[in-house]
């Protein structure tokens, strides 16, 4: 300890002679502690960081009840107040519900959420709302959410007004430029016809297809996207941009009652009138188990293994994350990244993720790229994984993906932005109105959680025998026996290919 005191003299002496401005101060050099105060100073430092002791983090994560407030035509919003620095964001929550989209239209409700502010208003069009935008140094943006729509802008604290201004006649009255409409429709169409050029476009395209009722997800064609008018685009935003549908978010260096009556100024007149959503759960097919393949000529396999997931409010739902967690959701320390990567040298990267499906079911998804000549093993090798996680989970994994879980809590409160934004998404789903206190409660139902519950978690997901095999890639080398292994395709179900497809059209290729 004495060396470490001695080691550390000139350094302390520079410190205390200087100044902030690295000056000489003006002080005798009497006033420097001698070495008993600096061996006093130094001696709570332990040997070893291991040895560094902290105190546990008390945290309360806000109340959403605490920044909500509806305005006078009943529109509800957040405000969160950040003085750290002079921004602000605001942002509109569009309820919509994209299913009741005619089928010969689909891909009208994308189309038009991403051109409400950027396609121009009924007041300016959309250069001149552009240049104002950069003049301000502002970023105004729209497009498709889980729960229909937004439109967002971001600038500075001093030009709010503007921003307003710009934002809300977009929102009110877009004018859905005949020339933004050619243009997006043309890059979707260039974008559409690399569909199949790429294993990971065409898994993009068959899972949906493989997994969704045709009432939830059908594919955009060249046709659908040609019979967009702005006519289609004028009607589906009057149908569900209407006061009645949203929900707005306001972040930042803002001050609350003055954030609510700017709002209300430029709500005046917007008459009410939106859409009602249908039931928002998606529909799944009814799938059997086995092993579809879709062939591109290609040396490397992307391979999906899919599962029925949960609902977010299944009282098992945070089991059955952390036993994720710790399977193949946590990044390089995960089960499926140390055998199927780390120990096999299989794969770059493997992982799972179960869902989180804001409106009902979602699925569970394992998931890896690897050699086509090694994609039985590498499915062999995730399959052994979820059977031997529910055997084998030990309680240092679980105090692990407890512990991470907990200490990360805070960090989705970080921001006034992120704060809104779970509060939006919260009340949007309904877990405010259904379970007001899920975030407060949230760190003691992880803390009860044990082993036998991660472990009944993954005996109610895992069941290897009903996995739906998606795999995309060099058929006749995927179809080929591992005998190296003692493996074939036929040991993980039975084996379908999947047609291809024309990009444009949707049409089985012959």
């Amino acid at each position: 300890m004495k060396r470490r005191v001695s080691h550390l003299l000139p350094v302390l002496a520079c410190v205390l002679v200087l100044n902030p401005f690295g000056r000489p101060a003006d002080r005798q050099v009497s006033q420097i502690p001698g070495p008993a105060l600096l061996e006093a100073a130094v001696r709570g430092i332990p040997d070893h960081p291991d040895e560094l002791d902290y105190p546990d983090l008390v945290y309360e994560p806000p109340r959403a009840a605490d920044h909500r407030r509806e305005l006078k035509n009943g529109v509800p919003c957040y405000i969160v107040e950040d003085h750290a620095v002079p921004l602000v964001e605001v942002t509109v929550n569009i309820v919509a519900d994209f299913r009741q989209v005619p089928a010969e239209l689909w891909g009208l409700h994308g189309i038009t959420m991403e051109l409400l502010c950027s396609s121009g208003s009924a007041v300016h069009d959309a250069a001149r709302i552009e240049e104002e935008i950069a003049f301000l140094g502002a970023e105004l943006r729209s497009g498709s959410s889980t729960s229909g729509g937004y439109a967002r802008i971001e600038l500075l604290s001093k030009d709010l007004e503007t921003g307003l201004d710009l934002l809300f006649e977009q929102l009110r009255e877009p004018a859905f430029q005949q020339d933004r409409l050619d243009l997006l429709v043309e890059e979707r169409l260039a974008s559409m016809r690399r569909r199949n050029d790429h294993p990971r476009s065409i898994e993009r395209m068959a899972l949906p297809r493989l997994a969704y009722d045709p009432a939830y997800w059908l594919p955009t064609t060249e046709a659908t996207l040609r019979a967009l008018t702005r006519e289609r685009l004028l009607e589906w935003h009057d149908r569900w941009v209407r006061p009645d549908n949203l929900l707005i978010t306001v972040a930042g260096d803002v001050d609350e009652d003055l954030a609510a009556r700017e709002l209300e100024l430029r709500m005046k007149g917007w008459k009410k009138g939106g859409a009602t959503p249908g039931d928002r759960q998606p529909l799944y097919k009814d799938v059997s188990p086995g092993v579809y393949l879709v062939h591109k000529e290609v040396n490397q396999a992307r391979v999906r293994a899919i599962l029925p997931g949960l609902r977010r409010d299944d009282p098992h739902w945070q089991a059955a994350y952390l036993m994720n967690e710790i399977l193949g959701g946590s990044g390089m320390s995960c089960r499926l990244m140390q055998r199927i990567r780390t120990q096999a040298g299989l794969a770059y990267h493997a992982s799972s993720r179960l869902e989180e499906n804001h409106f009902g079911q979602g699925l569970f998804q394992g998931m890896f790229q690897t050699k086509v000549e090694s994609t039985q093993q590498a499915m062999s090798l995730l399959a052994e994984e979820y059977r031997r996680i529910v055997e084998d989970l030990s309680r240092e994994e679980l105090e692990a993906a407890r512990n991470q879980m907990i200490e990360a809590f805070p960090t989705w409160f970080a921001s006034a932005s992120d704060k809104c934004r779970l509060f939006a998404r919260e009340e949007l789903s309904g877990r405010f109105e259904s379970d007001p206190d899920y975030y407060a409660n949230l760190r003691d139902v992880v803390r009860r959680l044990t082993l036998d519950d991660l472990k009944q978690a993954a005996r109610d997901l895992l069941k290897t025998g009903e996995i739906v095999w998606l795999i995309v890639g060099d058929a006749q080398v995927i179809r080929s026996p591992d005998t190296e292994h003692g493996l074939k395709l036929s040991d993980f179900g039975p084996v379908e290919l999947l047609p291809q497809r024309d990009p444009m059209t949707q049409e089985i290729i012959d």
